[in-house]
Parts: C-alpha cells; structure tokens; sequence
C-alpha cells in the first residue's frame, strides 16, 4: 500500500531541488523530469500478534511545471505497487493477501495527485524540527478510490537526490476489503499502518 503518496512528495523534492537556488522566477527552468523509487513497510494487527511486511513501488516518473503565476507546481503524479510484490514473509499468510485484494484481476494498487501545490509543501516542511506536512491522496484498490491522508516527513537534500518519509493509516473496511483469518481463529485487523520511504532524482538538464 505503498502507496504512491509519495508522489505528492516528488513535487516538493523536485522544487527543493531545482528552485531553491534564490534566483528570480523568470531565470528558473520551466519544467524539470523527476524520477523516483520507494520502499514500503507495512504493519497488520491481528488477534494474534502484529504482521509486518514490505513492498517496493514502481519506478515512476513525473515533471515539475509552472503554473500562470509562475509558481511550481506538479501538474499530475501516480504511482503503483504491484500486490504480488508485497511479502510477510509467510507463503500462505502471502496467498491470502492476494486473495483478499483479487491480485489475479487487480494486479496493482494506484495512488495519484493532481495539482500539487510545491510552495505549500515547503512551507509546511519547513516548520518546527520535525518537518511534517499534511498530504491528500487518491488511492485506489481493485475497483474503490478513497482519499487518504498522509503525513511527510525526515526530508533531506543532497545535491540532486531527495528523500523523505511517508506515513497514513488505512482501513481495509473503506475498500470493501474482507480481513482474512486463520482456521477461523486467528483474524488480521482492519487497521493497517503504511510507511514508505521515497527516493527523488531531479534533472537540472534544460
């Protein structure tokens, strides 16, 4: 469930990156490609004890623009992670999971954004020691869209990779989700806690 907030994230990295240098608005590029990876980490309560597990997002790609004013802005943002790649170390605790979101017809889980507002972002990470600001995200499993909301965070610049944390709850309930069990005893709970940290790339190629 990894989420491809961190998306919303790339927009702020790539800002970070490539419009911080305090030169006028007019001297900036108009647009710069950004690519990203992340590694997700996902924890499941249960009757029983908590499942931890991991999942590593596709690569994607976005571009940084401007908006009429001037402003930067990250016209569209998206990213997937394919259920088959999600592991609790557990082959048959793994089965179930594929079964529970239909992996056969639903291969991947999408989050998306539209119109990031970089400015904001920065502001908001630029506050108290801990850098956190609030993310919206479109996230969508199998057939049902909610958005969710995250927080970002541990954001770090060195020279033209970007990193940064983020972190939102889920409810498997909102997603028409049904939590599996074990010989009808030991059942995983609807509360689900996913962290993912981003990697960001920003061309400074005109």
């Amino acid at each position: 469930m990894k989420i491809r907030a961190g998306i919303f994230l790339a927009t702020l990295v790539a800002v970070l990156s490539s419009f911080s240098s305090g030169g006028a608005k007019a001297d900036a590029p108009a647009s710069a490609p950004i690519r990203g990876a992340c590694e997700v980490a996902f924890l499941v309560t249960s009757t029983l004890h908590d499942i931890p597990g991991t999942a590593r997002c596709l690569p994607f790609e976005a571009v940084l623009a401007r908006d009429a004013a001037g402003d930067p802005v990250i016209p569209v943002v998206e990213v997937e992670v394919a259920v088959a790649g999600m592991d609790t170390r557990n082959k048959s605790r793994d089965g179930q999971m594929r079964e529970m979101f239909q992996s056969d017809r639903y291969p991947r889980i999408r989050a998306a954004t539209h119109v990031v507002d970089v400015e904001r972002l920065r502001r908001e990470m630029g506050k108290g020691r801990e850098g956190k600001a609030p993310l919206d995200l479109l996230l969508r499993i199998r057939e049902v869209e909610r958005k969710i909301r995250a927080t970002a965070s541990n954001l770090n610049e060195s020279g033209d990779r970007v990193t940064f944390d983020i972190e939102f709850p889920l409810s498997l309930g909102e997603f028409d989700l049904k939590a599996p069990s074990v010989l009808g005893i030991i059942r995983v709970g609807d509360k689900v806690t996913v962290k993912a940290a981003f990697t960001l790339t920003v061309s400074r190629s005109p």
